[in-house]
């Protein structure tokens, strides 16, 4: 069995990049990391210049700039720079879960640099999915506790609660 992929997520080659960096890509991952995966995952056996269809082929799957793996809300407009240097780092050079690929392709031009899912790589995307998870339920439980422990009011703490959820989830 694999090692936790906590570990992963938290902890980076610490030659890299400072510490301050990874901080500020790790909680912009944790905000976007699951709808990251999504599309990822929604584009890893897709390929519209291929005619035919072979599972596990070097062929399948979206080669695209990453630009093009971010989903299209306006946060992500906003914070496009930032998502972009996300996945480079944390999505390509850490992970390994998207991977650089040349390509002949009609659609982009041959100095652009182009990208596709990992197929080596693919249980990260489950993986990541479920730390995200985890990682936002330890905050939301970790902060109502504290409310409650601080103003003994079950309302609030259910206010706070399910802000913390509305927070998570939106991505307009």
């Amino acid at each position: 069995m694999r090692d936790s992929v906590f570990k992963v997520v938290f902890l980076g080659k610490r030659k890299a990049i400072s510490f301050y960096t990874w901080l500020k890509l790790l909680l912009l991952e944790i905000y976007l990391g699951e709808q990251l995966l999504e599309m990822l995952a929604n584009t890893s056996s897709y390929n519209y210049e291929s005619e035919e269809f072979i599972i596990g082929s070097d062929s399948n799957g979206w080669k695209r700039p990453l630009i093009d793996f971010i989903p299209s809300t306006m946060i992500n407009k906003f914070l496009s720079e930032r998502i972009i240097n996300l996945l480079r780092i944390k999505y390509v050079q850490h992970y390994r879960l998207l991977k650089r690929v040349t390509s002949t392709s009609l659609e982009h031009s041959k100095g652009e640099q182009l990208y596709k899912l990992n197929n080596q790589k693919l249980h990260l995307i489950t993986e990541l999915k479920l730390a995200y998870n985890t990682i936002w339920v330890t905050l939301n439980i970790i902060i109502d506790v504290l409310v409650f422990w601080y103003t003994n009011d079950l309302t609030l703490t259910i206010l706070v609660g399910g802000s913390i959820e509305f927070l998570r989830r939106l991505k307009w």
